[in-house]
C-alpha cells in the first residue's frame, strides 16, 4: 500500500475518532436532541479543518526534514508546532461559525472554551506526531539496515572475486612448473600434463563467476589434476576417490577440493621418498556435507600449510557459509594428514 495513502487514511481515522468522541459527548450531555443540524454541520467544520491543518502540519515536517533531528530537537519543534498548529485550527474554526456563518444557535464565543478545544486538539495532536514518528523511525532503521546488508553484500562479492582472481595465478605458476620439469626429458609426459591443464584452465575459467559447483563438476576436474600429478610423480602416486552418490549434486566452492589436493601433494607427498597416496571422501551427515581429503605427510611443527590457496579457501568459505562451514587440518595418524571441510547444505 502507498504510504501517503497510509498517512491520510491515519490521520482521517484518527481525526474522526477525536469527532465521533466529541459528538457522543454532546449527546451524553445534551441529550439527542442536541444533536441539531448546526451541532453536525459544526462538527463536520471541525473535522475538515482539523484534517487540512494536520497534513499541512505534516507537509511542513517533511520540507524541513525533523526525522534527521535529534531526539532533543525533535521534540522540542514536535511541542510547539503542535501547539501552533492547535491554536491555528481553532482559530480557522471559530471565524468560520462566529463570523462567515455566524451559527446563531451556538454558545458565544468565549476564551475559556476556546483555549480548552486547543488543549484538546493539542493532545490529539501530540499522540498523532508520536505515531507518525514513530513509523517513520521504524521506516528509517530498516532501510539504514537495508543499506547496510547491500554495502555488506557488494563488499563481500567484491572479496570473493579478488580471492578467485588470486587462485587462477597461483595454481598456473604451478602448473607450468610441473610441465618445466618434464619437457624436455619426456615430451609425451608433457604433452598429457598440457591437455589435463588444458582442462583444467578451462574448468576454472567455466567457473570463475560462480560462487558454488557441485561436487560432481569439482570432482571430474580433481581427477584431471590427479592424473596431470601422477605424470610427474611418475606413478608414484595413488589416489582413491570415496564419493557418495548422494553428495554428488551438493554445492561447494569452485576449486576447494582441488586445492586441498595440492596442498596435500605439495607439502606431504613431495617429500617422501617413495611417493604415497591420496584419499578423497565425502559424505553427508545431517545438514552437512563432509568432505576429507587424506595423503600421506605429516605437520610439522614449522609446517602450517597455509599457502595462498587454502587461506583463500577459507575467506571464501567465510563468505559463502558464514560461521557454519568449518575447516580443520591435522595429523589422522603416524603417517597422514587429513584436511576436512565441513559445508552447510542449503
Amino acid at each position: 500500500m502507498n504510504k501517503n495513502l497510509v498517512y491520510w487514511l491515519c490521520q482521517i481515522g484518527g481525526w474522526l475518532l477525536y469527532i465521533a468522541f466529541s459528538t457522543s459527548m454532546i449527546a451524553v450531555f445534551g441529550g439527542i436532541a442536541a444533536l441539531t443540524q448546526s451541532a453536525l454541520l459544526l462538527q463536520l467544520i471541525i473535522f475538515v479543518n482539523l484534517v487540512l491543518f494536520s497534513h499541512l502540519f505534516r507537509l511542513y515536517i517533511q520540507k524541513q526534514k525533523w526525522i534527521n533531528l535529534k531526539i532533543i530537537q525533535l521534540t522540542l519543534r514536535v511541542l510547539l508546532g503542535a501547539l501552533v498548529v492547535a491554536i491555528a485550527a481553532q482559530g480557522a474554526i471559530h471565524i468560520i461559525i462566529y463570523l462567515i456563518l455566524q451559527m446563531k444557535d451556538l454558545a458565544p464565543f468565549s476564551w475559556l472554551a476556546f483555549g480548552g478545544y486547543v488543549v484538546s486538539v493539542y493532545v490529539v495532536l501530540i499522540l498523532w506526531s508520536t505515531i507518525y514518528f514513530f513509523i517513520k523511525n521504524t521506516e528509517k532503521s530498516r532501510k539504514s539496515e537495508m543499506e547496510k546488508l547491500a554495502l555488506k553484500t557488494d563488499l563481500q562479492e567484491a572479496e570473493l572475486m579478488i580471492l578467485k582472481n588470486q587462485i587462477n595465478p597461483h595454481f598456473l605458476f604451478n602448473a607450468l612448473n610441473n610441465i618445466r620439469s618434464l619437457i624436455l626429458s619426456d615430451q609425451e609426459r608433457a604433452r598429457q600434463m598440457v591437455t589435463h591443464i588444458s582442462e583444467l584452465l578451462r574448468y576454472s575459467i567455466q567457473f570463475n563467476a560462480s560462487e558454488k559447483v557441485t561436487l560432481s563438476q569439482e570432482m571430474d576436474i580433481v581427477q584431471d589434476y590427479l592424473q596431470l600429478e601422477s605424470i610427474q610423480f611418475n606413478d608414484r602416486l595413488a589416489y582413491v576417490l570415496k564419493i557418495d552418490d548422494d553428495t554428488r549434486d551438493l554445492s561447494i566452492p569452485p576449486m576447494a577440493i582441488q586445492l586441498l589436493v595440492e596442498n596435500g601433494i605439495k607439502h606431504g607427498l613431495s617429500i617422501q621418498k617413495n611417493g604415497g597416496f591420496i584419499r578423497i571422501e565425502s559424505t553427508r551427515e545431517s545438514d552437512s556435507l563432509v568432505i576429507k581429503v587424506t595423503n600421506t605427510g605429516q605437520l610439522g611443527q614449522k609446517q602450517g600449510r597455509e599457502g595462498i590457496g587454502i587461506k583463500n579457501l577459507v575467506e571464501r568459505m567465510k563468505i559463502l557459509f558464514g560461521p557454519f562451514a568449518q575447516f580443520n587440518l591435522e595429523n589422522s595418524s603416524k603417517d597422514t594428514v587429513t584436511a576436512t571441510l565441513n559445508i552447510p547444505i542449503q
